[in-house]
């Protein structure tokens, strides 16, 4: 009888024992798959992403009611916010970082990575926050580390053969507003354009505003003297406005170059949401012949935009837009 209760004991510690270890496995197997849980699967209800670099650069993405802008101020570029919608939502494990590369990523991740904030439904909290480092010597994959945890994995997207740094707007380890940027300039339906002056600081004479009087537009010359000009020419020229984009803005401080004798146009566009104005500056220098680089590259100008953005304009874009009063007028 005895020998019997003691078996049982024996019996009911040993069950007791491999609950209480498929316990601790089953945690830690919870705790390992949390380790490489990066991916948001619901991006519709993600409010914010911020992006932060070691230099001090940082930014945030935020989802507004009809836009995703930067920092509150500025527009973000739709087909950039896609990529990192998506990049967010199908990111996933291409594999861990093995023991003999474990120091080395995790060096680089503390002194080189940027870090990313998740958050959805407007919580003030993260749903996911990890760092971004560098990427495989095969460019197929990107070290990442989720906070919270010590394993660094490979992280790639399936049927993408690329880098994720990109496509979080990175360029290397840091952080540029300028990518994020959306590069509209003008974006007007011409019904609304009040009036548009184009100067010409070079040649005044071929300086022109046209007025847009409920539908009627008149043509004035540099004195302020109407021409005549038929409706249909300056009707196309306000429908160039529809849709004007930049090259790229600037970061670094280049107002040295815009000197005032490199000035060549103001723009004034008046429309029922305010007044825009454009100063165009020259970028080469006058008479320098172009370089054999120089050939196949697009020709390029400095543009300010309200006294404050600094931006590169191509000339092809801007071409129809700075034109002559006779070029109105078809002489």
């Amino acid at each position: 009888m005895l020998k019997s209760k003691k078996k049982t004991y024996i019996i009911l510690t040993i069950i007791l024992l491999l609950i209480v270890l498929l316990w601790q496995m089953k945690s830690k197997n919870s705790n390992s798959s949390l380790a490489y849980d990066f991916a948001v699967t619901d991006t519709s209800a993600v409010s914010k992403i911020f992006i932060a670099d070691l230099k001090g650069n940082s930014i945030s993405l935020d989802r507004m009611e009809n836009n995703w802008q930067i920092n509150n101020r500025y527009k973000v570029r739709n087909n950039a916010m896609n990529i990192i919608l998506k990049t967010i939502k199908n990111i996933s494990v291409q594999r861990p970082v093995s023991e003999s590369s474990y120091n080395r990523v995790i060096t680089d991740l503390a002194t080189n990575g940027v870090k990313i904030e998740i958050y959805q439904n407007l919580n003030k909290k993260p749903t996911k926050t990890y760092t971004i480092g560098n990427n495989t010597a095969d460019h197929t994959g990107t070290y990442m580390l989720l906070a919270n945890h010590e394993q660094p994995y490979i992280m790639h997207i399936i049927g993408f053969n690329g880098i994720m740094g990109p496509r979080y707007g990175l360029q290397g380890q840091e952080v540029d507003i300028t990518v994020w940027r959306d590069k509209n300039i003008f974006n007007l339906n011409p019904k609304k354009i009040i009036s548009i002056t184009l100067i010409n600081e070079r040649g005044q004479d071929s300086s022109f505003t046209i007025k847009n009087e409920g539908g009627n537009l008149l043509l004035f010359n540099h004195q302020k003297k109407q021409v005549r000009a038929k409706q249909e020419t300056l009707r196309q020229y306000l429908n160039f406005f529809k849709k004007i984009n930049c090259e790229t803005f600037k970061n670094e401080n280049i107002s040295e170059k815009l000197e005032e004798s490199k000035k060549l146009y103001s723009l004034i566009v008046a429309h029922q949401n305010g007044v825009d104005s454009l100063i165009i500056y020259q970028m080469r220098e006058e008479g320098k012949p172009r370089t054999k680089q120089e050939q196949y590259t697009v020709e390029r100008m400095y543009a300010v935009l309200n006294s404050g953005d600094v931006m590169l304009v191509q000339n092809y874009v801007f071409n129809r837009l700075l034109i002559t009063i006779d070029e109105l007028k078809g002489e």
